[in-house]
């Protein structure tokens, strides 16, 4: 679209000056051209093309600057960008089955047209615009609404912080169009020039602040650009329904429902420094903005049905779960189910719940789900809770499988589950339609997702995979009739020694019993001696089935590598004892590795670990405690509780307290109530007993362990002359992110285990180490001569 451009006034004949009296003022110089011309940082728009696929057909549209398609694609909404201005503006082209029906022109002038947003019919169109104050340095963009022909400018609400409407938030139309939402902030401050030598750059730490400064710091321009919901009700009302004090307000029925639930945290943010999570819920009156508090200072957390007829509240302190009314706020507490909440949760912490399946129409019930089975519940309270699978007896679990990711309600006359056996790890799924089992796919040695129905015909495709068949599309019915393979993505495996996956179960020496992967080569003969590395990181077991991808490592043995290269790898399940991590670790990890030797086939003399992050730890913590491995592995290992306690995760500028007393690491306290749970944890207190050849690696931006960490680890052996290696990658983060690095320590990865575990030449950083000198001359990954 580009419209014709203005035309030229004639020109006015030229005339000669009469003369003037003597004395007589100089006449007024010509009044120059004020009007405001495009500004060299406002580019013109590009060409787009509209293609018909019915005739193929195409048209070209000129200075395009955006281009958003209504929902059902019945209108394209356009910003006009012309190379001199007089053509921007904002047009609205309207299309049939045979193609354009109209196009209209909805705003114009000099200025950027942006945060184009269509209601789902096309029939509403909203943007910001700044050409009301292009003229200024800095202009301010103006909100306008295009509504029944008519163009409506959009300003905020009178509200006592002085908010304007601001540009930082897109505006967004309630799923029927009857509504707008836009944010409301506060106007821009102007920054004082200060010379360059009278500034002074520091961070203030106040220990009453509601985060720490380097979280401050990575928020800041987060925070600059907050905004705070404005609704534009059907009778144009604004109604502010977010404030500084309330900032997150979910409205229900998809921004057209009369409630919104606002959960926040405002009033406990210095208490997540230690993992002492709490938020205030409280239900907003959309028509008014008014609030009504529903529960302060929750440990869990809240939702809103689909309506928002009811607000579901989980009491993770307490483990109960409540449906609330939002307009009374009687409560109602849903009760004679198994427990809701995480029973191999073993965090000093809330146990999480296990979730929910979704509501089904108009808030009639709303689906929880236990460890293994679905329950119906009456958010009313009338009705006792329904179980709707049968899982628990056989320890088979379940998920609901949404085909339609654009239907809201859970329709349990036609279902699907995904169902998971607990105790071998098959996997199948069902379709249930009026209570009985109508198609199935029967738990088997597979790995099923990527479910996803065709908008306009009952077939779906889904994935299947084990660890040797690739995750390829499947095609079927939903009768599940002939289900057909119509990818082929990965068939280079059949030329490589590629890998098999077994469970193991074996016995601590306290008698617990345990859980366990093996991998080994295609070509594996159990008349050889192979050498093993155990590789952990919490629980893996559920992951028997999943295909496993050969590709350069961010920070952890990639396994497919290792095994095609003759090793076998196992990976143990841990569970832990609050206050005890690294003790758990030595527990499930050494009985696990000696069960997995006591088969025959593996060489007891060539064994290695290697962990990253948390298995980092877990590695560091073992070479202290046992001898039995060759080499060990170390990426990002905490060494030091104490240090790592009160230091900062620079990803997101938390400190690392709440980790310690209720996260991961698993302590559940303070170092100075909990000393002697720290000395026992910490590596580093210890490294006098460490006897295996240790590698380390701590990135220098590492954004979750402090690179620091890995330092006092390596320069703790290095005193102790104890041999040690330490691989630091300059601005690489907790996993590598750059393939040249990936690539770079896998190489040093396989030269490090195949020395101590295959009898390999050493390469020369091993050997000679890489001096700074040398730094991007040489990599030192050749063999010695």
């Amino acid at each position: 679209y580009r419209p014709e451009p203005p035309k030229p006034e004639p020109a006015k004949p030229a005339t000669a000056p009469a003369a003037k009296p003597a004395g007589e003022p100089k006449p007024e110089e010509p009044k120059k051209d004020d009007k405001p011309k495009k500004k060299a940082d406002h580019r013109p728009g590009t060409e787009h093309i509209v293609r018909y696929l019915a005739s193929g057909k195409e048209e070209k549209i000129a200075d395009v600057a955006s281009a958003l398609w209504s929902k059902d694609g019945s209108a394209l909404a356009l910003s006009i960008s012309t190379k001199d201005g007089a053509g921007d503006g904002v047009v609205v082209r309207r299309f049939g089955p045979a193609g354009m029906i109209a196009s209209q022109e909805v705003a114009k002038g000099l200025g950027r047209y942006t945060k184009l947003v269509l209601t789902n019919d096309g029939g509403k169109v909203a943007f910001t615009t700044d050409k009301d104050d292009y003229a200024a340095k800095k202009p301010t963009p103006t909100l306008y609404l295009h509504s029944e022909g008519a163009l409506k400018k959009i300003e905020a609400p009178k509200n006592d912080d002085g908010f304007i409407v601001n540009e930082n938030t897109a505006p967004r139309f309630s799923e029927s169009g009857r509504r707008l939402l836009f944010g409301i902030g506060p106007k821009a401050v102007e920054e004082k020039e200060v010379p360059d030598d009278e500034k002074v750059s520091l961070d203030v730490w106040n220990w009453m602040d509601p985060y720490l400064q380097p979280q401050q710091l990575l928020q800041q321009a987060s925070e600059r650009t907050r905004t705070y919901d404005v609704v534009r009700l059907e009778n144009g009302d604004l109604v502010q329904i977010e404030t500084p004090a309330r900032e997150n307000v979910q409205i229900a029925d998809q921004g057209d429902g009369d409630i919104g639930l606002a959960v926040d945290n405002v009033a406990y943010r210095r208490e997540t420094s230690w993992g002492d999570d709490a938020t205030d819920v409280s239900v907003v009156d959309i028509a008014t903005g008014k609030s009504k508090s529903v529960w302060p200072g929750l440990k869990g957390s809240a939702s809103l049905s689909t309506k928002g007829r009811y607000i579901v509240v989980i009491d993770g302190k307490a483990e109960r779960v409540y449906t609330i009314d939002s307009k009374t706020l009687a409560r109602n507490e849903v009760t004679g189910l198994p427990t809701l909440f995480d029973e191999l949760d073993d965090h000093p912490d809330l146990r999480p719940p296990y979730g929910s399946e979704g509501w089904t129409k108009d808030d009639a019930g709303f689906l929880v789900k236990d460890r293994y089975d679905v329950w119906l519940v009456d958010p009313a309270g009338k009705a006792a809770p329904r179980r709707i699978t049968d899982g628990r007896i056989e320890h088979v679990s379940h998920a609901r499988i949404d085909l339609d990711s654009e239907k809201r309600d859970v329709d349990l006359n036609d279902v699907w589950w995904l169902r998971f056996d607990e105790d071998d790890k098959r996997a199948g799924f069902r379709h249930v339609v009026n209570g009985r089992t109508v198609a199935e796919v029967p738990l088997s040695p597979k790995a099923f997702a990527g479910f996803q129905k065709a908008r306009n015909a009952d077939t779906f495709v889904y994935t299947q995979a084990d660890i040797r068949e690739y995750p390829d599309l499947n095609l079927t019915t939903l009768a599940l009739n002939s289900p057909k393979k119509i990818t082929d993505a990965n068939p280079q495996i059949k030329d490589y020694n590629w890998l098999s996956a077994e469970l193991t179960e074996w016995t601590t020496g306290d008698g617990e019993p345990m859980k366990g992967l093996i991998f080994k080569p295609e070509n594996f003969d159990p008349a050889k001696k192979y050498p093993m590395i155990a590789y952990f990181y919490e629980r893996n077991s559920d992951t028997l089935y999943q295909h496993r991808i050969p590709a350069p490592s961010a920070s952890t043995i990639n396994i497919p590598l290792f095994v095609s290269q003759g090793y076998v790898v196992f990976v143990p399940d841990i569970p832990y004892k609050i206050g005890y991590p690294g003790e758990s670790a030595i527990s499930a990890i050494v009985s696990g590795v000696n069960s997995v030797a006591d088969r025959g086939y593996i060489d007891r003399k060539h064994m290695g670990i290697q962990g990253q992050s948390w298995g980092g730890y877990q590695v560091a913590y073992m070479v202290t405690e046992t001898d039995m491995f060759a080499a060990a592995g170390a990426g990002a290992p905490v060494s030091n509780m104490f240090s790592a306690y009160g230091g900062i995760r620079y990803g997101s500028g938390l400190v690392r307290q709440f980790q310690y007393e209720h996260g991961q690491t698993r302590l559940g306290g303070t170092p100075w109530n909990d000393t002697l749970k720290y000395i026992e944890n910490s590596p580093i207190f210890h490294l006098p007993k460490v006897k295996t050849p240790l590698l380390i690696m701590a990135n220098d931006q590492d954004g979750a362990v402090p690179y620091t960490q890995g330092i006092e680890l390596f320069t703790g052996l290095r005193r102790l002359n104890k041999p040690a290696w330490m691989l630091v990658y300059n601005g690489e983060d907790h996993n590598l992110v750059q393939r040249k690095n990936r690539k770079d320590l896998s190489i040093r990865l396989s030269q490090f285990f195949d020395h101590f575990l295959k009898g390999a030449p050493v390469p020369v950083w091993m050997s000679k180490g890489v001096p700074a000198v040398d730094k991007g001359r040489t990599m030192g990954t050749e063999i010695e001569k």
